[in-house]
């Protein structure tokens, strides 16, 4: 039996590790920290991917009615069998204009315009392009696909009796969808490109230090790869620039703020220059990203009808 004795002399102190204990849990330490991070550097990288690709879908607030027109709701159905929800404004003339909206926009974004243009009688058409406001779909690619969308909204056009011809209008992201459609589509008879990119490339590496959580380098390159890789597609096959030396002799009219920091005035310059006449550059100073209505109300109702009178008479 133990008595009290033995147990006054039971030591009940922890014994000291020896060196290899140690070593391991430092090991073992170090392992699971690692890990933890590659975990946590995976994970934000996927973030970073889906906010590349996935455009964020808001709400279509208001209606062309808001502006004194009358309209009507569509469906257009892509090439690639996306539904995209839009708005018919019928107009007096025979001629008709397609509006495309920005990334993470809708049509609603554009009713400024359409009031501008329906006051000179063009019958317009107004869509929410994939993955943003009623449409289906759920990604972006920066207007290669887009192009679909307007190839559909130009099918719809042609398919009423009282239009003739079509011309597009697009504003940053939609002005390098509307380029892309003019590049493949020979149906679309001019082009207005507002506030838009030269190429995507270009794009991409300005813009990546602003709009990610990491460093460019390494981590461009390997983010843009994972975004080809989800798309099936190459960001060099987004260039504005490219497409626009081969639009000719149909006519293209760029429109750019002079302080547009989102996209600077060097990519409508590089488009400018790229493109063969007929083409009219229009650089606002003072303005910054988009929506070059507004301060210039006046003056953008001349160019842009003048533009689209004279492309529609070119046709004739």
């Amino acid at each position: 039996m133990i008595n009290s004795e033995m147990l006054r002399n039971i030591s009940f102190a922890p014994r000291p590790h020896s060196g290899q204990y140690w070593r391991r849990l430092a090991i073992f330490t170090a392992v699971t920290l690692t890990v933890a991070a590659l975990f946590l550097l995976v994970y934000f990288i996927h973030l970073q991917v889906n906010a590349f690709i996935t455009p964020n879908r808001v709400p279509v607030i208001g209606s062309p009615a808001e502006v004194g027109l009358a309209y009507r709701d569509v469906t257009l159905t892509t090439g690639d069998g996306l539904e995209l929800a839009g708005w018919y404004i019928p107009g007096r003339q025979s001629n008709a204009i397609i509006l495309v909206h920005g990334i993470d926009a809708n049509r609603a974004a554009l009713l400024r315009h359409a009031a501008l243009l329906a006051g000179a009688g063009y019958p317009l058409l107004l869509f929410d392009l994939r993955g943003h406001g009623q449409s289906e779909g759920s990604e972006i690619t920066y207007g290669y696909r887009e192009a679909l969308d307007v190839q559909a909204a130009v099918d719809y056009l042609l398919a009423l009796p009282e239009i003739k011809q079509v011309g597009a209008l697009g504003t940053s992201l939609g002005g390098a969808v509307v380029v892309r459609a003019a590049a493949v589509d020979p149906r679309l008879k001019g082009i207005v490109v507002e506030s838009s990119f030269s190429s995507l490339t270009e794009a991409v590496e300005e813009a990546f230090e602003d709009r990610s959580i990491f460093p460019k380098w390494p981590f461009a390159p390997l983010l843009v790869a994972l975004a080809e890789q989800r798309l099936d597609l190459k960001v060099s096959e987004v260039d504005s620039a490219r497409d626009l030396a081969a639009l000719s002799p149909r006519p293209v009219l760029i429109i750019h703020g002079a302080a547009d920091s989102l996209f600077p005035p060097g990519h409508a310059l590089k488009m400018y220059a790229a493109a063969k006449e007929p083409k009219t550059l229009w650089l606002i100073e003072g303005h910054g990203h988009a929506n070059p209505i507004t301060d210039h109300e006046t003056e953008y109702r001349e160019r842009v009808v003048t533009f689209f009178e004279k492309a529609f008479a070119s046709e004739d």
